[in-house]
């Protein structure tokens, strides 16, 4: 639109002043010195350097519209290998997986690996959960290679749903016989499935 507005201006500018001079060459008088013609060809020389410099000022796009969050922004996808015993596949697979939690039921599952070594590991996932900024509808579960266990512990608004048993038999059940033979990244791969299956049923 501007390309085009500057395409016409000089050309209507140029009609103007030819047609100021036409008007001087029928009545033979020298119309530039007329006070008159004077401000209007001033006129039109402002209005056409107007013109020129809209044209050249550069397009306003409007801006980017901001980026919603379609999953948890914190810590990443909530997986945190610190015992460093999870492959980048199994990492990739459980981002995807809370990707999908996050999408369909805005719930995380996060897996931490660690070399605690303290009797207190339901205490250590919770205080993690609390630190990777978790909701009540969330779980953890965390991995204590050096100490030889695991633990999976659950947000507080889901526990009269998915118990503290739960949290026991679906752990035992879906990965002790994985931990015990040192396969952990099938273990959590394992668990973090059932619980996926969980939250299906628990929102359908």
């Amino acid at each position: 639109m501007r390309s085009i507005f500057l395409l016409i201006l000089p050309w209507a500018a140029i009609g103007i002043a030819l047609a100021i001079v036409a008007a001087g060459a029928v009545t033979g008088k020298n119309v530039f010195k007329k006070q008159g013609v004077a401000w209007l060809t001033t006129i039109v020389m402002v209005v056409v350097s107007i013109g020129i410099g809209y044209a050249k000022a550069p397009i306003n796009s409007p801006a980017p519209e901001p980026d919603l969050p379609n999953a948890p922004a914190a810590s990443d996808s909530f997986v945190r290998d610190d015992a460093n015993v999870l492959s980048s596949q199994t990492e990739r697979k459980l981002s995807e997986r809370n990707q999908r939690l996050w999408q369909r039921y805005s719930v995380t599952v996060a897996v931490i690996t660690c070399n605690y070594g303290r009797d207190d590991l339901g205490d250590y996932a919770y205080r993690q959960a609390v630190e990777l900024g978790l909701g009540g509808y969330d779980m953890i579960v965390a991995l204590d290679i050096s100490g030889d266990n695991y633990w999976l512990v659950q947000g507080d608004d889901i526990r009269r749903d998915f118990t503290d048993n739960d949290c026991s038999n679906y752990a035992y059940d879906y990965m002790e016989d994985y931990f015990v033979r040192g396969m952990y990244d099938d273990a959590v791969l394992e668990l973090t499935a059932a619980l996926e299956d969980w939250y299906g049923g628990y929102y359908r």
